[in-house]
């Protein structure tokens, strides 16, 4: 079966969403809650990309934050909320940065849902059940209710293979280097899921006898 695959203005968007998003992870009211879970050593490295590094990395084929999209049993709450939301009935406590940015996002997601389940998939790595959910509902209440429940974060924050790829291979100086990471960046977000990646890691790390030495040469990839 043939797929129609996100069209330039969709990949447009994407990167525009994504340099948003990295100028929001330097502001004092939302670092610490977006990059929740994030190893500290790349939580470090990621706010201290330069300009440049931060226009590279904001070209990944896919959206640098999530709605937690994999959390089914959360959106299953927040999809059968209804328009009153009476289960998430705190107001918005993260500024209009945070809140426009994760109005436009899901707003786009939401769309390309409509038009175009595969390409939806492919930019925030959510399922198809997800996806049609999020397509059957009215926007403004999926926005409500995602605003209310306060729902963007890192994307993959404790997928630390993930993001070494990205923060280093990704944002390097040679484009085949970045092209190439950002393909193995993205097949890791589509092939495993959040928790298998957490369980990989952490197997290996126990694996691992000389971890100072496999840091380095990871980084090095």
């Amino acid at each position: 079966m043939n797929y129609q695959g996100p069209q330039p203005a969709d990949f447009q968007n994407v990167q525009a969403f994504n340099a948003a998003f990295l100028v929001l992870l330097r502001s004092r009211e939302n670092a610490a809650h977006l990059l929740a879970g994030m190893p500290e050593v790349l939580a470090k490295r990621l706010q201290s990309l330069t300009p440049l590094q931060n226009e590279r990395l904001s070209k990944a084929p896919f959206l640098l934050f999530s709605f937690r999209e994999c959390e089914g049993a959360y959106w299953d709450q927040l999809f059968n909320a209804g328009p009153n939301l009476t289960i998430f009935d705190q107001e918005p406590v993260r500024g209009r940065a945070y809140a426009e940015l994760l109005s436009a996002g899901l707003g786009f997601v939401w769309q390309l849902a409509r038009v175009n389940t595969y390409a939806a998939r492919l930019v925030c790595g959510a399922s198809l059940h997800w996806c049609e959910q999020l397509a059957d509902r009215p926007l403004l209440q999926v926005i409500r209710g995602a605003i209310a429940a306060d729902v963007m974060r890192l994307r993959r924050a404790h997928d630390a293979n993930l993001w070494r790829k990205l923060l280093f291979a990704g944002v390097a100086g040679e484009k085949s280097i970045r092209r190439s990471a950002r393909i193995c960046a993205l097949q890791r977000l589509l092939t495993e899921t959040q928790d298998s990646a957490i369980g990989k890691t952490a197997i290996a790390a126990r694996q691992i006898r000389r971890p100072a030495l496999k840091v380095a040469e990871d980084n090095e990839a």
